[in-house]
């Protein structure tokens, strides 16, 4: 399966953020998020999923755990289960690229999920 990026509608999910799940199957899934300047991912933790994020523009403040670092395009962090982790947006138009394992059901609507 191929799937184009204009293909998906993303979701405002408030603070000046959007969701687009990109692909989803049983156990992986795929999901961009975009921010604008100052928006907060606010720190979390998952007691079932494992996360990687991978920057694909702008910059981000990043903590996970106790480490926090500014990550630019090509930068990415992996935040274990029950690992409290955030970001804060530095730029307008900022993107991280999050893979979840397993998937997250709460992500999953109609609109959004292209499943394999």
């Amino acid at each position: 399966m191929i799937i184009t990026n204009q293909e998906l509608q993303g979701k405002d999910i408030g603070d000046k953020t959007s969701r687009k799940v990109l692909v989803a199957e049983d156990k992986l899934m795929l999901v961009e998020f975009q921010f604008a300047k100052g928006s907060i991912g606010v720190p979390h933790s998952h007691s079932e999923h494992e996360q990687i994020g991978y920057v694909v523009k702008g910059s981000f403040e990043i903590t996970v755990g106790s480490e926090t670092k500014i990550a630019k395009q090509g930068d990415s962090y992996y935040a274990a289960k029950n690992v409290l982790h955030g970001v804060v947006s530095l730029e307008d138009d900022s993107v991280l690229i999050d893979v979840f394992t397993p998937i997250r059901q709460d992500f999953l609507t109609p609109d959004e999920i292209r499943t394999v």
